[in-house]
């Protein structure tokens, strides 16, 4: 090969790795816009929360009359099946490992799940802690929450297990058939300030705005970095062609 020739063929455009680098931009550009997007979701449901519990509390069939059915205070009253009571596994607080307590209610609308917060776990798995809830209480309010499924979640719950039973995941439909009747589609989070309970610090949004605008900004300097590194290779590959 002549000495054109070679230097020709080193200043053809480095094909592989402008395609490679090419596909990583749009790849890290496309994350950053998705960031916004769920940034700008998250402030709108932000903004919802705030709107919906400074209103009035509602009354059971209101919320579920509601197209979205999610943080709208409401009240009911009925009576407690505490012979059935479910434990949701795997609940932090404060660092401890703990369950959330749930208590199907009987009201006129229907069977409605209550959370009544978070109990600390005993130190071994097959010693499950004691519930004392006042089954004299018939009024309850607090805010509505919409499970959804998480297909990443493995139930263990079976239709055997004893009372109370441990759950992994809020799974209405599950917990009908271990009831044996239909569940309401809304769970209500028991208000902080009610008399009965365990620990309650509910937070419907985990990660704040905020954050995904700071990972948008993460992605775009990464694209940015690509670029410079692409350009600043091919600038030394051409020189080198000039030596």
């Amino acid at each position: 090969m002549t000495t054109d020739s070679k230097s020709s063929s080193d200043q053809k455009p480095p094909y592989f790795a402008t395609f490679f680098t090419l596909v990583a931009v749009v790849l890290l550009i496309s994350l950053g816009f998705w960031q916004m997007q769920r940034a700008q979701e998250k402030q709108e449901r932000v903004t919802q929360i705030e709107q919906r519990q400074s209103v009035s509390r509602l009354s059971l069939d209101t919320v579920l009359n509601e197209q979205d059915r999610r943080d709208l205070p409401f009240e009911v009253k009925g009576a407690l099946q505490l012979d059935k009571v479910f434990l949701l596994d795997n609940r932090i607080e404060t660092g401890q490992v703990g369950f959330h307590v749930l208590v199907p209610l009987e009201t006129e609308s229907g069977v409605l799940m209550i959370n009544f917060g978070w109990i600390k776990a005993n130190a071994y798995r097959d010693q499950l802690p004691q519930i004392q809830l006042n089954q004299d209480t018939y009024s309850f309010y607090g805010i509505s929450a919409v499970p959804t499924h998480n297909p990443m979640v493995t139930e263990t719950a079976t239709a055997s297990a004893p009372w109370p039973r441990v759950i992994q995941s809020i799974d209405l439909t599950l917990m009908s058939a271990f009831l044996d009747h239909p569940l309401l589609p809304v769970v209500m989070q028991l208000a902080p300030e009610h008399q009965m309970g365990f620990v309650r610090n509910w937070q419907p949004v985990v990660m704040a705005p905020e954050k995904h605008y700071a990972y948008a900004l993460q992605w775009f300097g990464l694209a940015l970095a690509c670029v410079i590194i692409y350009f600043v290779a091919l600038r030394k590959r051409r020189s080198k062609t000039h030596d």
